[in-house]
């Protein structure tokens, strides 16, 4: 017989993990804010009252556990400082990513935490905009709005890193 913890964590896992991953761009914080997502949601499995689907309740989990550990940075400017420097280091080894993929990681990490949340949750996980707006605790119509100005500033910075190169 199994445990449907194992069977939510196994389904689920790498939609977590890469949302932490974009949002984080470091492997091993995204694997600690996986774990830690997995351990709250385990936690707190019996108050679920299934509102919105075990997918979205998941990833508002996630991204509560990426923002309370964003703030424990001592400021945002040591947590930018952070990401860029790994950023610079995945940078270096050409083998891993190409770069295009580069260029992606970067504009990500250039937007501000809730447009990277819309691109991610919507664009690369494939949420309906009543799963993000749930996972944001935002309307459907601030969802839209949001994503519309996340996607035009992703081109705009993406735009200037291709200039710029």
């Amino acid at each position: 017989m199994s445990d449907p913890r194992i069977d939510l964590y196994e389904k689920y896992k790498n939609a977590i993990f890469l949302y932490l991953y974009r949002s984080t761009l470091s492997q091993h914080i995204a694997e600690d804010l996986t774990q830690d997502t997995f351990l709250k949601a385990f936690q707190s499995l019996a108050s679920f009252r299934g509102e919105s689907s075990l997918k979205t309740w998941l990833f508002r989990i996630a991204r509560n556990t990426y923002i309370n550990h964003s703030k424990k940075k001592q400021n945002n400017m040591e947590f930018q400082t952070d990401m860029m420097d790994q950023y610079i280091t995945q940078k270096l080894d050409q083998f891993k990513r190409s770069d295009d993929q580069n260029a992606i990681e970067l504009t990500l990490l250039q937007l501000p935490e809730n447009y990277r949340t819309y691109i991610i949750l919507r664009d690369v996980n494939d949420l309906t905009y009543e799963e993000v707006a749930t996972v944001t605790n935002e309307t459907i119509g601030q969802v839209k709005v949001g994503l519309y100005r996340a996607r035009k500033k992703f081109k705009e910075i993406y735009r200037n890193l291709e200039d710029g190169e």
